[in-house]
């Protein structure tokens, strides 16, 4: 499942100028929606409270113009309450329109873009495989580097046609990479081996068939 849309939480990223002109949006748009009837729940602010801290916050802006410290300690304090107000609001629309674009548009809040699920899984590469003469007769050893994520390395193996799918075997799977050893192989038979890295979200592709005798 998608995100659903939300009221954006941004509104202490504003000025002044632009949050008070932001809440008059909200405040007017609020005012007689049919879809957010008051009174609001409880642990809402309700609208005409909203509407007197706008008016407050205006005021002092105006005043913090001349920048006694007072005036500007005012400002702050009702910049902050006005912030929390309409973020309790906005919780509420969020509540009430459970995604509705339609809804959180009569809000006159700000939301966010439905998103659906990724179809993108991460590609694991195929492992970079050396093979070489095991330090038991009949065996092979696969160094790898490591590929970032991985989890483990699992072998499949095969004397038959590599390319019949119903001929390949199951080998080993390992959880290090540096000396992968399969052992108890014929001497001097021919053996088709493909790998591939085991990830967090499955399997990655498998490696072209590597063809190896062992001694």
């Amino acid at each position: 499942m998608g995100k659903k849309p939300k009221v954006k939480r941004s509104l202490g990223r504003l000025n002044d100028a632009s949050l008070s002109a932001k809440g008059k949006v909200i405040v007017t748009s609020m005012t007689d929606n049919p879809h957010f009837k008051e009174p609001y729940p409880e642990g809402v602010t309700p609208l005409a409270q909203v509407k007197g801290t706008l008016e407050s916050f205006d005021n002092a802006c105006i005043e913090a113009r001349s920048n006694a410290k007072q005036s500007v300690t005012l400002r702050k304090s009702l910049r902050a309450q006005f912030i929390k107000e309409l973020g309790q609001m906005g919780g509420y629309v969020d509540l009430v329109a459970q995604g509705n674009i339609e809804i959180l548009e009569s809000s006159g809040f700000d939301y966010t873009k439905e998103t659906t699920p990724s179809t993108v899984k991460h590609q694991a590469p195929c492992p970079d495989i050396v093979l070489s003469q095991g330090v038991k007769r009949g065996g092979i050893v696969g160094k790898a580097k490591s590929a970032p994520r991985a989890r483990s390395c699992e072998f499949h193996i095969t004397t038959g046609d590599p390319s019949v799918e119903g001929n390949w075997k199951h080998a080993a799977v390992f959880g290090q990479f540096k000396n992968m050893e399969l052992d108890g192989l014929t001497p001097g038979q021919q053996y088709a081996l493909r790998m591939r890295w085991i990830m967090p979200e499955g399997p990655g592709p498998w490696t072209p068939p590597l063809f190896f005798m062992p001694t």
